[in-house]
Order: structure tokens, then C-alpha cells, then sequence
């Protein structure tokens, strides 16, 4: 059994915020970061695809980001993250970092979170500074029920949480989020749940300060295999966009798509050039639904272009490129 942090323990604790693709870890990280009392804090994050992009948007709140090279930190860029939280205390040490007070690791929406606490806890360079800090899992509220019953990477996630946040509450059905709740409870019945809205967010202290005194940890992470397993199909791939897009064109063509195949779509995620707009515009797309777009103040240093990462099951990049000539001719 994993103890709870002494009183005395002055190691720095590593959060994990978990949670499958889409269930809006990062939107909920972005508002922890906006707490005062979080200001403090280094975040970690890693991606499952060609290009990252999570991290622009978290780095609006806080330039203690780091994102780690392309894979998923259960399994091809492990020894990644152990280097980087090495480096860190490392670079406090020479003061070229302000100290910070706890570190957020935010995983791909495919991660198991066993491996990463694993990490923290065995390797001896991290434990003289780090300790096990808190996992908190996001479950999308809408479809959540759904993300359950289909993926193995979601129960794990919810199994393995000392704190489970039903995102988007105030876009579901109320009977949905009882059954939602339910589901959780079945696979973690001693788990602390928090339901989450955009207009009202717990705090972080609320999560991951406190969340670790609900229940002792369930599980031995010591005894769990270092190898992360994925569902079989699932991939990531890159589609550049390098011109302007007609944004009406676009969202017709980009809805449509996920009509036809959202159940072959994990989630997209873009950055493009609108046509008519000198911002950048981020898009999220998961399964079937379509989110609002965010506007960045500008493009990131280095981009020459738009693109598109999908991580999807049994869909090529082929099938997308061939479609996206005759989508945008006009504006070509």
C-alpha cells in the first residue's frame, strides 16, 4: 500500500491529471493554473501524436510547461519524463528555475497512470526529491458512459484515481450524470467524485490537496507491469493545412466528418489560419461533437502553417487528405 505523506515530508508531490481523450483535462488544468495558490506549481505534459498542442494553451496561464517528445508517457517516452523531473530539481538546484511547490503531470487522454506514479516512486533520483502525489481522472460527462463501456485506458484510469472529475456537467442530462456516477462507482466505489461545469470548477485544493486523505490507495502501484497497453487500431497521424481555410466550408466539412466516422475518431485537434483572421484557431473535435474553437493571440514562434492531429482507430491519413482538395478549392 502507497502511505500518505507524512506532516514532515517536504518532498515535492507529482499529481497526475488523467483522463481519456477529450474529457477536458486540459481546460480544467488551465483554471487549477489560474488559482492563486497554484501559482507555484510545474506542469508536465505529454501528447499522443506527431505535434503537441495542449501545451500553447496551457502556456497562456503558466511558462512552467514542459512537453515532452511525441508518445504516450505509459510507455515510449517513460524514461523522458523520470530525465525531465530530474532536470527540474536540477535547475531549482543551480537557480535557474524558481522553486516550485508540486508538479502536474497531465498524460495523453491513452495513458495509464500506474506506470507514471511508478516511475516517480522507484526511481532513486526522483525519490530523494519527489513523493506520489495525487491521480485525478476526468470523465466526460456527456460521453463518459460511453468512453467506459468501450475503452479499457478509461476504466484503468477511473480504477486507479484518488479523485474522479465529471467534466461538463451542465451539458448533460441530469439522469445521465447519475448513471455516469454510478459507472464510476462500480469500478472505484471508494473514489471521491467532483462534477465540474465551465461556469463552476472545484479548486485545486478541494482536488488535489485533500483528495488523498478520502481513502487509503487501493491498489500496490509497485506491483503493476511498467508496459502501458493501448487499444489495437488506435493511431495518431498529422494532416498539414498550410493555406487559409474558409471557416463555414471548413466546420461543414469537418462535422460531417465526424458524423460519418466518429466512431472511428478519438479526437482531432488543429491549429489553422482562417481566412479573413490573423489569429490562429484551435479546434477539438471528439467522436461525433464539435467544440467551440479558441483563439490564440498568435501563432506559436517557428509554425509556418495549419494542421490537424487525428488519434483514431481504422482510418488512414490517406482518407482524410483525399478529402480536403475539394473541401477548401475555393480558397486554394
Amino acid at each position: 500500500m502507497q502511505p500518505g505523506a507524512s506532516v514532515s515530508d517536504d518532498r515535492i508531490p507529482v499529481h497526475v491529471l488523467t483522463g481519456f481523450l477529450g474529457s477536458g483535462k486540459t481546460t480544467f488544468l488551465r483554471h487549477l493554473l489560474g488559482e492563486p495558490d497554484f501559482a507555484d506549481t510545474a506542469v508536465v505534459i505529454n501528447e499522443f501524436g506527431e505535434v503537441g498542442l495542449d501545451h500553447l494553451l496551457v502556456r497562456e496561464v503558466s511558462e512552467d510547461a514542459v512537453l515532452l517528445s511525441s508518445g504516450c508517457l505509459c510507455c515510449a517516452v517513460r524514461d523522458d519524463l523520470v530525465s525531465t523531473l530530474a532536470d527540474m530539481l536540477e535547475m531549482v538546484r543551480r537557480g535557474a528555475v524558481a522553486p516550485f511547490r508540486r508538479v502536474v503531470v497531465e498524460t495523453t487522454g491513452l495513458a495509464d497512470p500506474a506506470p507514471i506514479m511508478q516511475a516517480v516512486m522507484s526511481d532513486l533520483r526522483l525519490r530523494r526529491g519527489y513523493r506520489a502525489g495525487t491521480i485525478v481522472s476526468t470523465v466526460d460527462g456527456i460521453g463518459g458512459a460511453g468512453t467506459l463501456a468501450r475503452f479499457a485506458e478509461a476504466v484503468q484510469q477511473v480504477a486507479l484515481a484518488d479523485c474522479v472529475v465529471v467534466t461538463k456537467s451542465d451539458l448533460a442530462e441530469p439522469w445521465r450524470l447519475d448513471a455516469l456516477r454510478n459507472d464510476i462507482a462500480t469500478i472505484n466505489p471508494t473514489v471521491g467524485q467532483l462534477v465540474s461545469s465551465k461556469a463552476e470548477m472545484p479548486g485545486a485544493g478541494e482536488i488535489f490537496e485533500k483528495a488523498g486523505d478520502r481513502r487509503p490507495r487501493h491498489l500496490d502501484i509497485s506491483d503493476v507491469p511498467l508496459r502501458g497497453r493501448h487499444s489495437a487500431g488506435v493511431e495518431t497521424f498529422v494532416v498539414d493545412i498550410d493555406d487559409p481555410v474558409d471557416w463555414p466550408a471548413f466546420v461543414d466539412w469537418l462535422e460531417l466528418l465526424l458524423a460519418s466516422r466518429g466512431q472511428s475518431i478519438l479526437r482531432v485537434k488543429g491549429l489553422l489560419s482562417v481566412a479573413g483572421d490573423p489569429r490562429p484557431v484551435v479546434i477539438h473535435g471528439v467522436q461525433h461533437v464539435v467544440y467551440p474553437p479558441e483563439y490564440l493571440p498568435r501563432w506559436p514562434e517557428g509554425t509556418s502553417g495549419g494542421w490537424l492531429v487525428f488519434i483514431a482507430r481504422d482510418l488512414s491519413r490517406a482518407a482524410i487528405e483525399n478529402a480536403l482538395p475539394s473541401i477548401f478549392a475555393s480558397t486554394r
